[in-house]
């Protein structure tokens, strides 16, 4: 054991003295007297990179330092990111790049040394990826990538270009934590790090290997010399030493084979101590030979690089002075380093008082200003070009035009040159170019401006101040005044406006609309004035304007023929209107003519239907009562069309059961349809509350609807329907269908329905009769409440029509569909035996009908023929209600009300209109003169005695319409 030791020691010894004696050896002259700039990325650990306060360290420090003590050259060692150490060696800022990776693109253009490392580059992605398994699953990925990084040439290769670049490993590691990629490229070493360092390991993972890399030391092509010194520097630290510093920075294995295996090597050493020994003394020899040779080399190099720096300095020199610009050198602070001007006249202050000062420290606000943004957008971007500042010098002002470049200095700083050229007389020929430019484009406006003013189409004049310069030709051979005649709104006024009191209401209102514009946009509103022309005549004008520049043009339009037009619209509107209110009375007035003998006739038929008959006799007092029914349907749509042009046609807004509706037009069509065989079908829908509209207008739609379908069916059935269509809180809209299985509409007539007086049938031999008004009414009435009409129709199959109306909810509660019971019944079930009611009627047949109709009422009554001789009968005796005519000799029936009202003081009595005006006015004029009730001739018996047993029944309230439509 001690004899191992002994020789351990000895060829330890020998290591070290052939180690320091290969130290001392000096290497060749060519870097003797030159410092040697490395530059490398600073931001891949374990080899190079910042810690937390920003210095540079790792493994390349410590091996280039050893590197300078071993060669005697001193070495700066740059740490910065991976593109711009490249760029500093491409500019010849740097002698050696360390860390970079051999690729066909990079051979062009750098020579590089043996590979000393083995570093295996991956493609890195985020956990929420999946997929990416090799190059061609990176295509159309956003890739994050190192900006000068040998990735990018290999991703190239591939087809992979969507690339996102980043200054830095750590840029791009902050990107991928703040996902704004999630797939990058990155050396494993530091991809290590930096994932681990921000806690990322588990967020991120490789996906696969991108390629196995080798780190170089590289040089610019062709300077192989610098690259020889570097390798035999390298070739200088020992094994051992090298040893020592990747288990520094890479960490120490554990490793027992140098333990088990140090006898046998020794042995082998000592065998070969002696042969070592030998070839030491003869490889001292010819280091020292090539070194002296390479020192002598690189002494003649630099004496030719130094005659090169001073002949490219005198180039310089100059170049600069052939040129009349002025050339400036800051740095990052804006401060001056540097100056270089032929005319020392043209700076804001001497060269020795720019030095070392800030722009802002010597130049003007705004131009200091320029100059700042100069140098940052130089810094940002490389350069900057075209912006200008003008200075105050000996009391003149000049303009500079800059353009800068950015340089890095020999220590790696950032500097702005700015080149300053003189452009005073530039800018002067320009302005006056301007100026000419703008004089020749006054006159060509001036010239455009008159020929259009007199070609304008209306009368035009052009006033400055109280001058009127120009007026054009419509203007003369509108009022036959020239510009002579009116030089002046003085004689303008007294000429145009003869009438000094007019002239001065004209002065006074265009002096304030002047003001107006002033203020405003400039614009005179027109306004209609009376102007006298030269040879006496006066036209009616409009009279307005507009300011531009300093004056005012005035334009006059003459609207005298307008004027007329209007007067004679006026006079037939008027004529219009006389002939639509003559209309109105004669409707009026036909529509109670006709009334009147009608409520016999249905009346009497009414009673004879009460008496034994024939059949035959049944069957000729249905069709009068049929005829007769049609003809009040007839004057009823007559009616409505005429308050439908007049726009007197009015909706009333009242609770009521959608089911009731259907039940009602239902049973006023259940005798036609059961006359012909036909079904009729009713579909409620699913409404099962109150609604709020017009239930009377509502089942005059359906109803118009409904006769159609069971005239035009012969077989088959006739379908009611209702649906919602849609609900929110302001309306409920829904859509009202009739189908029936009758003979169809041809499609070319369709577009003809709905049309006033329009039926698709109006030859004189038709089979099926009818105004024509039905379905206009209709749609008059669905537009009415909100809605629309339609039809769809299939010749010999049937037809579909339709309208749709927007209701609202209604307050009242619905209650359940009772059994009806006839009026009579209703009547008779209130047990009224005796009691007294007045009717007031002139007419003796209709005086006959309401009797006979009431004769089993049990009601004891009184009839008084006229207004007068009613508010006697009242005076003398309570009734518990009056049936009172409107139209009646010696006084009518509302002046009759307003005496039993007012004189007789009977408030409580209820007053029932019962008359052949069956107009909506006539009934708004009934209640408002204190009747109660309304009921329009010819009587409808049921609807007679519902509204006698109603208000029997209860108290004086607000009147109720119960009026037929009419």
């Amino acid at each position: 054991m001690i004899a191992v030791r002994i020789l351990a020691f000895f060829i330890t010894g020998c290591l070290l003295a052939f180690s320091v004696a290969t130290a001392a050896q000096p290497l060749p002259a060519v870097h003797a007297a030159k410092q040697l700039h490395v530059v490398a990325d600073d931001n891949y650990p374990p080899y190079l990179f910042r810690n937390a306060d920003g210095q540079a360290e790792g493994y390349l420090i410590d091996l280039w330092q050893l590197w300078e003590q071993r060669t005697g050259i001193r070495v700066s060692l740059t740490a910065t990111n991976w593109a711009e150490a490249q760029a500093m060696l491409k500019a010849g800022q740097a002698d050696v790049i360390d860390m970079i990776f051999a690729t066909p693109q990079r051979e062009a253009i750098y020579d590089f040394s043996p590979p000393y490392a083995d570093l295996p580059v991956a493609i890195y992605s985020h956990s929420s990826i999946g997929g990416i398994t090799g190059v061609a699953t990176l295509k159309g990925l956003q890739v994050g990538v190192q900006a000068g990084d040998a990735c990018i040439d290999k991703l190239a290769e591939n087809g992979v270009t969507t690339l996102m670049y980043y200054r830095n490993y750590a840029e791009m590691i902050d990107a991928a934590r703040l996902h704004e990629i999630k797939v990058f490229c990155l050396d494993e070493y530091p991809a290590n790090f930096y994932l681990y360092q921000q806690h990322l390991q588990s967020e991120f993972r490789k996906a696969f290997a991108l390629y196995q890399g080798q780190f170089h030391r590289a040089v610019r092509k062709g300077d192989s010399e610098t690259l020889r010194t570097v390798e035999d520097g390298m070739d200088l630290i020992t094994a051992e030493e090298k040893q020592k510093l990747r288990e520094k920075w890479f960490g120490t294995r554990i490793d027992f084979l140098p333990y088990a295996k140090w006898l046998g090597w020794s042995l082998f050493l000592l065998l070969f101590l002696g042969a070592f020994l030998l070839t030491w003394n003869l490889a001292l020899r010819r280091r020292v030979s090539l070194r002296t040779a390479s020192l002598n080399q690189a002494l003649e190099e630099l004496r030719a690089a130094h005659q090169a720096t001073q002949e490219a300095r005198e180039r310089l020199t100059a170049t600069l002075e052939a040129i009349p610009d002025m050339l400036f050198e800051f740095d990052g602070e804006g401060r001056y380093l540097d100056v270089f001007a032929n005319s020392a006249s043209l700076l804001a202050a001497p060269k020795e008082r720019l030095i070392g000062k800030r722009v802002d420290e010597v130049m003007p606000a705004e131009a200091a200003r320029i100059i700042r943004q100069t140098l940052a957008d130089a810094l940002v971007d490389g350069c900057d070009y075209g912006r200008t500042i003008s200075l105050a010098i000996n009391g003149e002002t000049f303009w500079f035009e800059l353009s800068a470049t950015a340089k890095l200095n020999a220590t790696g700083e950032r500097h702005v040159l700015i080149l300053s050229r003189d452009v005073t007389q530039r800018r002067k020929d320009e302005l006056e170019l301007r100026q000419a430019r703008e004089e020749v484009l006054i006159a060509e406006r001036n010239r455009g401006f008159r020929n259009l003013f007199n070609a304008a189409p209306v009368a035009l004049a052009y006033l400055q101040g109280d001058s009127i310069e120009l007026v054009n030709q419509v203007f003369k051979d509108l009022f036959g005044y020239t510009r002579q005649d009116i030089p002046s709104l003085a004689e303008w006024w007294l000429q145009a406006y003869p009438d000094p009191e007019y002239r001065g209401w004209v002065r006074k209102t265009w002096q304030e609309a002047v003001e107006l514009a002033v203020v405003t946009d400039g614009k005179i509103e027109g306004r209609e004035y009376s102007v006298t022309c030269k040879h006496g005549h006066v036209l009616q004008l409009l009279i307005g304007g507009q300011m531009v520049d300093d004056g005012l043009i005035v334009t006059l339009t003459d609207i005298s023929r307008l004027k007329e037009v209007e007067l004679a619209l006026k006079e037939a509107k008027d004529f219009a209107e006389a002939a639509n209110m003559a209309k109105s009375t004669f409707l009026a007035n036909m529509s109670h003519e006709i009334r009147t003998p009608m409520n016999a006739i249905l009346g009497y038929t009414h009673l004879l239907r009460k008496t034994p008959l024939s059949p035959e006799q049944a069957g000729r007092l249905g069709k009068i009562d049929d005829a007769g029914e049609h003809l009040m349907a007839v004057i009823n749509d007559i009616l409505d069309i005429s308050k439908i042009e007049a726009g007197k046609l009015q909706l009333e807004q009242t609770d009521f059961s959608l089911d009731t509706v259907l039940d009602q037009v239902q049973a006023l069509i259940a005798n036609a349809a059961r006359a012909k065989g036909l079904l009729v079908e009713t579909d409620y829908g699913e409404i099962r509350y109150a609604l709020c509209g017009d239930p009377t207008r509502l089942r005059q739609g359906l109803l118009n609807f409904a006769n159609n379908a069971v005239k035009f069916t012969e077989r088959g059935k006739v379908s009611l329907r209702t649906r919602l269509l849609a609900s929110s809180e302001e309306a409920l809209l829904f859509r009202f269908e009739v189908e029936d299985t009758g003979i169809g509409i041809p499609a070319d007539d369709l577009p003809k329905l709905f049309q006033v007086f329009q039926q698709v049938d109006a030859s004189t031999t038709r089979k099926y009769g009818g105004t024509g008004l039905g379905l206009a009414i209709t749609q008059h009435l669905a537009r009415l409440m909100g809605g629309e009409v339609g039809v769809e129709s299939q010749l010999g199959v049937g037809s579909l029509f339709w309208f749709t109306a927007r209701l609202q909810r209604g307050q009242a509660k619905l209650v359940e569909r009772a059994v009806a019971i006839s009026g009579i019944d209703a009547l008779r079930k209130q047990r009224h035996s005796a009691t007294p009611v007045l009717l007031v009627e002139d007419d003796p047949i209709n005086q006959e009908v309401v009797l006979e109709l009431l004769s089993d009422s049990g009601l004891q009554l009184d009839v008084a023929n006229n207004g007068r001789e009613a508010v006697d009968r009242v005076a003398a005796r309570d009734y518990a209600l009056i049936l009172m005519d409107m139209q009646m000799p010696e006084m009518d029936g509302l002046e009759a009300t307003a005496e039993i009202r007012t004189r007789l003081g009977r408030k409580e009595v209820p007053i029932i209109a019962l008359t052949a005006n069956a107009f909506a006015d006539d009934r708004v004029r009934c209640l408002a003169g204190g009747m109660n009730d309304f009921i329009a001739k010819p009587l409808d018996p049921d609807l007679l005695f519902q509204t006698l047993a109603r208000w029997l029944n209860r108290p004086v309230k607000a009147p109720v319409d119960n009026a037929r439509p009419a």
